[in-house]
């Protein structure tokens, strides 16, 4: 399927937070975009709602003064567009006030990255909403979650745990993605910077 055109604008934004919804990947590193987001409706007192399609949960919340639908798909990682494709339909969006909190084993564990644009990187959630938006438009914050070690498949990887030593620092990442978040909400530019200049030497 050709990716979607834009739609005509308005002011909300869509922020998505990856994940794999099974209990049985709670926790693991390809769920820490879902983590993010979840940690931050915590912290506003919101929750999410299921939607009567069952593709995926939802909340209207404020960051500041812009308004925000925080959405976590309800399929597997790999159909993530899918779940995406449900929430846009009819839905008057500009793609470029999306943004997808993902993942990234190709970024240093505790970095932190934002951009606009750019390749899947052979992710598979971010394969399956390429298929419906235009990659070019919508933005992305990756969450460094490093290389796997030798010999250590990337895919069992990501779907397996943070190890102890990790743990505690996952929370800080967690916290500065969220500060980014609120940063996008307000000046983009100024969330790229904050983003980029995020250190695990920060925290330790």
């Amino acid at each position: 399927m050709d990716p979607q055109k834009k739609v005509p604008n308005n002011n909300s934004l869509l922020i998505v937070g990856l994940w794999n919804p099974d209990a049985k990947y709670t926790k693991t590193r390809h769920n820490i975009g879902a983590d993010t987001l979840s940690r931050q409706l915590e912290k506003l007192n919101a929750s999410f709602k299921l939607h009567k399609s069952g593709r995926y949960q939802s909340a209207e919340i404020s960051i500041g003064d812009q308004n925000v639908v925080a959405l976590k798909p309800m399929v597997s990682m790999n159909n993530s567009g899918d779940a995406l494709s449900a929430y846009l339909k009819n839905k008057n969006l500009d793609y470029e006030n999306i943004l997808i909190i993902y993942d990234d084993i190709d970024l240093a564990f505790g970095r932190l990255r934002l951009k606009q644009g750019s390749s899947d990187g052979g992710h598979n959630g971010i394969k399956s909403i390429d298929r419906y938006i235009n990659r070019d438009q919508y933005w992305k914050l990756k969450i460094g979650v490093g290389r796997p070690p030798n010999g250590v498949d990337p895919a069992h990887y990501v779907l397996s745990k943070f190890n102890n030593d990790e743990r505690e620092e996952v929370e800080f990442i967690i916290e500065d993605a969220i500060d980014v978040i609120e940063e996008f909400s307000k000046d983009r530019e100024a969330a790229v910077k904050k983003a980029s200049e995020r250190r695990i030497i920060d925290v330790i």
